[in-house]
């Protein structure tokens, strides 16, 4: 054999039989008989996504005369190659204003759960709007708030190979591509400035208004393509393409931020919530969701890492709280697990009716009111005498109604707050603390009587303050004379006419109407006159003269 037809061969294997093997060791094929007057350019029209393939095709099955092909001869047809069935997307989540563009339309219409997105689709999501969008073999794509994406191509080839390939013009996405057995896939995130292709993976991709892409890996590896250079991210990962420029080398995407302390249940808002410091860290992305699968979020905030994260009101239940980490190229970190956040609010404690905060009370015991609350069987109160609650001086879990009167108080200053009981025994939230103070009525003063009249005085108590007098001949006040309202801290009456002790007695009234007790009783005498004695001397005398004679 000639040194020329050695090369020959060598030649004609290394181009043709080298890459069928390669071929057959890598991809996945399918192989078709020729039949009588099949040639290779209408094989290639009949079965190829591109036509003008049909010289790769040749290659693969080292046909050195591709116008040479005899009926009965096996042709074999790698899979990315055919022509495939269009899949639709399907609409599997929906949240807030998404919409779409058929293609070749200017019109933006609304998308629903369930509806079909078909390939030349474009989808934008508005504020607060998110969409996940699943493709055959459960592939799915979550697209955030803000975000416009188009998708271009989506096929199936020979029911085991599918092919999805969408353009990010703005905003952000998670990719979840699963492995099934059997079964290839490829799935292709074009965006300004990069290409991300990916086989089972699980990947964030973002595109902001600078066309800046950024590619985050949670699980598997991405090839992420830019002016001529790919770079394999592996999981745990990220990088930056700036537009017109290549990939910068991946690095270790940054640990999440834990939660400082997590309650076993949250009973009032707002929910204020602090983290731990991560090194190299220049923020932070808290997300706080209804699901445990961070797609239906209710909000979203991005905070410096001295920050704290607010939650507002919501209605009760267990949501979840997803944190992630934001370097200094703004590539976000590995994502948390969700953690879950249990509130419940309801039943919220009443409002209160009495007392007003800071209410001086002249009465030693006094009538607790409030409002009912809707889903409350019952009220738990409590009465300390410190802010605190340390010191208990009344307390009662089981009012039904919504009033209660207090024990016999001393007089110091009180704290009070109530909560809300619901049928399955769950206690709400406390109000708000309330104090009040009880103060003895104002001591009467010595009564002072000139002539006639008497002049009775008291401790003034302020402006708008009423009183009620009352004049008794008994401590008791069981025979009351005098049972008069004044609006000054002074009364004149009649000198009574009757010698004998009598008690006066004041309770204050403040401008609600509100009636305090009365003070403790004064008392004062009425002497008999000095002609009333003579008289009764007189009596006396001629009494015992008339015996005598």
């Amino acid at each position: 054999m000639t040194r020329k037809r050695i090369v020959a061969i060598l030649t004609f294997f290394i181009t043709f039989y080298i890459p069928f093997i390669s071929y057959c060791q890598d991809e996945q094929a399918i192989d078709i008989i020729i039949q009588k007057d099949d040639c290779l350019i209408k094989i290639a029209e009949k079965y190829l996504e591109n036509p003008t393939k049909w010289r790769e095709l040749a290659r693969i099955n080292s046909l050195h005369n591709p116008d040479l092909i005899y009926p009965g001869q096996t042709l074999r047809i790698p899979i990315k190659l055919l022509k495939g069935k269009q899949t639709d997307g399907v609409v599997s989540f929906i949240k807030g204003s998404v919409l779409y563009q058929p293609p070749n339309s200017t019109e933006w219409k609304m998308l629903f759960l369930n509806d079909h997105i078909k390939e030349g689709y474009r989808i934008k999501t508005g504020d607060q709007s998110r969409i996940e969008i699943t493709f055959q073999d459960n592939h799915s794509l979550l697209q955030d708030s803000n975000t416009t994406l188009e998708l271009f191509t989506s096929r199936e080839k020979a029911n085991f190979y599918t092919y999805q390939k969408l353009f990010l013009l703005t905003g952000k996405t998670i990719t979840k591509i699963k492995k099934a057995t059997g079964r290839e896939s490829r799935f292709q995130i074009d965006s300004p400035s990069a290409i991300c292709a990916v086989r089972g993976t699980t990947f964030r991709t973002s595109v902001d208004e600078n066309n800046i892409t950024r590619a985050e890996v949670l699980q598997g590896n991405v090839n992420v393509e830019a002016m001529n250079q790919v770079v394999t991210v592996e999981e745990g990962e990220g990088t930056l393409v700036r537009k017109g420029e290549k990939p910068l080398v991946p690095q270790k995407l940054l640990p999440p931020p834990a939660l400082i302390k997590v309650e076993p249940i949250y009973k009032n808002f707002p929910i204020v919530l602090s983290f731990t410091n991560i090194e190299n860290a220049v923020s932070y992305r808290v997300i706080f969701s209804q699901d445990k699968d961070i797609k239906n979020i209710v909000y979203e905030r991005v905070i410096k890492p001295h920050e704290t994260f607010e939650i507002y009101p919501v209605e009760d239940g267990t949501y979840y709280l997803e944190t992630r980490s934001i370097d200094n190229l703004g590539i976000e970190g590995l994502s948390s697990q969700a953690i879950p956040i249990k509130i419940r609010i309801n039943p919220v404690p009443p409002f209160l009716e009495i007392p007003a905060d800071q209410t001086v009370y002249r009465k030693k015991s006094i009538l607790l009111k409030w409002l009912g609350v809707n889903d409350a069987v019952k009220y738990h109160i409590q009465i300390s005498e410190d802010r605190e609650f340390n010191i208990i001086f009344d307390e009662s879990k089981d009012i039904k109604d919504t009033v209660y009167k207090t024990k016999n108080l001393d007089y110091k200053t009180y704290y009070f707050r109530i909560s809300s009981i619901a049928d399955d025994g769950y206690q709400g939230a406390w109000s708000n603390i309330l104090s009040f103070t009880i103060q003895p009525a104002p001591p009467v003063e010595v009564p002072e009587i000139v002539d006639k009249k008497i002049n009775i005085t008291w401790l003034d108590l302020g402006v708008n303050m009423k009183y009620r007098f009352q004049l008794s001949t008994d401590k008791e006040f069981k025979d009351i004379l005098i049972n008069q309202l004044v609006e000054k801290s002074e009364i004149k009456i009649q000198k009574p006419k009757k010698s004998g002790t009598y008690f006066v007695r004041v309770s204050p009234i403040d401008p609600m109407g509100s009636e305090g007790d009365f003070s403790e009783p004064q008392m004062f005498e009425i002497k008999k006159s000095p002609f009333y004695k003579l008289l009764g001397i007189l009596g006396t005398l001629g009494f015992l003269f008339f015996l005598t004679f």
